[in-house]
């Protein structure tokens, strides 16, 4: 399999670094007024919540529950934070976790290739499914769930060259199938909501946006720019593409998949996440990791400009609760993570 292009330099660096644990255009009065925060919106504010040390190879995996429940791995244990609390455990996998996610009633958890879905009741497992892949050793992953549907996508590193493609399995929690929607995405490039995935892969012989149905197997595919932060928010698909030496964020109807707009970002502007309080936009303003000077704001993508910016100390991750994963004091293979809870 041809490997995966990463157009994302930095925040593949981020992101190895944490496993490891190891342009902008126009004139500075246009960027500094596209960033400036408007008087009409509510400045950001943010709770941060220590999670403890973190050392290893793999990392951390998060995810938000409906309930703002946020929860995240350290090798086999899963922890949980409920509110503003110190996190608990929550319960022990049978292997290193690799992706989290939760709804309502259960956390789907996994390891590998096996995927468990545990009652957030008593901990208790309620069923497992095995995915498959073309490398048993899979490296990294990610969960979605929505409803009684969950899509997972596995991935793996090869030494030194980047991501392979990522396969995308779609599973009903009442059927014991796990279907294959692709062999060729964008790993995690994608998110999901009610009408189903909407991920980046490669369709043919053109790079693609697509919307996998939930219920059929029916994909929707849309010639677009990959390798993007991909956000769902008020009925829009909103990319944010990187050029050689610029940003924008690209809109398309989420029903159709038709570009409805264009607008050009600041180059700092790294992942964009669609949440209750809007679209957000995590910069990271710095040429290393973790970035001290990195914020979270309010991305319109009507102008490109960025209001309410929240400062927010070596953020790397946004979640969709809207949360904030921080990284500070990295030495070698450990560093310290923090949960930012943001609010207006």
């Amino acid at each position: 399999m041809t490997i995966k292009p990463q157009a994302r330099a930095l925040l593949a660096a981020a992101a190895l670094a944490l496993a490891g644990l190891a342009a902008t255009t126009g004139s500075a009065a246009a960027a500094a007024a596209r960033t400036a925060a408007s008087p009409a919106t509510p400045a950001l504010h943010g709770a941060r919540i220590a999670l403890g040390a973190t050392s290893g190879r793999y990392g951390n995996a998060f995810t938000e529950a409906p309930n703002g429940a946020v929860f995240f791995s350290r090798g086999s244990v899963v922890y949980v934070v409920e509110g503003n609390r110190a996190p608990v455990i929550a319960l022990h996998a049978g292997g290193t976790v690799l992706a989290l996610a939760a709804n309502d009633s259960d956390l789907f958890v996994e390891t590998g290739l096996r995927l468990t879905e545990y009652s957030r009741g008593n901990g208790s497992q309620v069923r497992h499914w095995t995915l498959t892949s073309l490398v048993p050793s899979v490296t990294s992953a990610g969960l979605y769930v929505v409803g009684d549907t969950v899509w997972a996508w596995t991935d793996w590193a090869t030494d030194g060259s980047g991501f392979e493609y990522a396969q995308v399995d779609r599973i009903h929690t009442a059927s014991s199938a796990v279907h294959v929607v692709d062999k060729d995405a964008f790993p995690g490039d994608m998110s999901a909501d009610g009408a189903g995935l909407y991920f980046e892969t490669v369709h043919g012989v053109t790079d693609d946006l697509a919307h996998a149905n939930p219920t059929t197997t029916a994909v929707q595919y849309r010639k677009a720019p990959v390798d993007a932060p991909l956000a769902l928010a008020s009925g829009r698909v909103d990319l944010l593409a990187f050029g050689s030496s610029a940003a924008d964020v690209l809109s398309y109807n989420a029903s159709t998949l038709a570009l409805v707009s264009s607008r050009r970002v600041p180059e700092k502007d790294r992942s964009i996440v669609g949440t209750g309080l809007g679209l957000l936009v995590l910069a990271q303003p710095c040429s290393g990791f973790p970035c001290s000077s990195a914020t979270v704001g309010r991305l319109e993508v009507a102008t490109g400009g960025t209001s309410g910016a929240l400062p927010v100390p070596g953020a790397y991750q946004l979640l969709n609760g809207p949360a904030v994963i921080e990284a500070s004091d990295v030495h070698g293979t450990r560093a310290d993570l923090f949960l930012v809870r943001i609010s207006s």
